[in-house]
């Protein structure tokens, strides 16, 4: 091999070792190129996550913002609903008391008229009082022992008409313990002369006429309704009596207020009212002190 040949193959040799370098070279290059292609791809991808999450974070702010209203309407709702159920409740209670007002009520309306009915049984049982004026008034009025049963009874009344000569007498009946032994239940008796004028309003109920509880709460007294009584009206008596039981002792004294007599001066030419007081459980009867008379 002559010297130009050799140096032809050692130029070659130089200019393979040469491009090996430059391709190693570029392989690293390509290589770095790869990494960075990956690196920016992955930081591209960290920064959408991060775009997301910021996203998220607000769909999480706004979620727990809703929940707090929410929050507050279901509690504001259950407060409401709570003091609709407190106020449905006090005035349920309301409505039971006002019902026990009234059974209580109903209640001792029954019980006055249980004993307004056993008090006319006794009365349908006692005898029928008489009261002979044939006798002497001082012997048969009186009591036999004055210092221990005594009652005094009056009128006092005034009389009213009108430019007819219509009208009435208004007044009120006075019942005194004057002795010193306790009075029980007085049967007080309105004798009218004539019998035809015979007629008394005011607090007096009829238990026949099924009164009303305000009315047997407002009265004292109410109407012999048994059949003595009855067939005395006929003879111009009217009977009255207690609604309930009723004592009184020395020196108290019961009355029958704000009674009212209706007169007839063309019927009546003259009329007369006297009373009679009698205690049956103590057998005791006394007249009124003075009576009422009208002359036209």
């Amino acid at each position: 091999m002559g010297t130009k040949d050799k140096l032809s193959y050692e130029r070659l040799i130089s200019r393979v070792e040469y491009y090996k370098e430059k391709a190693l070279d570029l392989e690293k290059k390509l290589v770095f190129a790869e990494e960075t292609i990956e690196r920016l791809e992955s930081e591209t991808n960290t920064n959408d996550s991060l775009a997301v999450i910021e996203e998220k974070e607000k769909e999480l702010i706004q979620l727990r913002s809703q929940v707090g209203d929410l929050t507050n309407k279901i509690n504001r709702f259950q407060e409401h609903e709570m003091e609709k159920r407190m106020k449905s409740y006090e005035e349920l209670l309301s409505t039971i008391q006002e019902e026990l007002n009234d059974k209580d009520q109903q209640i001792d309306l029954y019980q006055q008229r249980i004993k307004s009915m056993e008090k006319r049984l006794n009365i349908n049982r006692s005898p029928e009082p008489v009261f002979d004026e044939s006798e002497p008034e001082a012997e048969n009025m009186k009591p036999r022992n004055k210092e221990k049963l005594n009652c005094m009874s009056y009128f006092d009344y005034s009389v009213i008409f009108t430019k007819d000569n219509k009208g009435f007498v208004k007044g009120s009946f006075y019942l005194e313990n004057t002795g010193t032994q306790i009075l029980e239940n007085p049967y007080v008796c309105f004798r009218f002369h004539p019998a035809e004028a015979s007629a008394l309003k005011g607090k007096i109920i009829s238990l026949m006429a099924s009164p009303s509880q305000d009315e047997m709460s407002q009265s004292i007294w109410m109407y012999m309704d048994n059949e003595w009584a009855t067939k005395a009206k006929d003879r111009g008596e009217i009977w009255i009596c207690p609604l309930r039981e009723t004592k009184f002792k020395s020196g108290d004294r019961l009355s029958l207020d704000d009674f009212q007599i209706p007169v007839r001066s063309k019927i009546d030419e003259n009329i007369t009212v006297e009373a009679f007081v009698y205690f049956h459980k103590q057998n005791f009867r006394v007249k009124a002190v003075n009576h009422i008379a009208i002359n036209f």
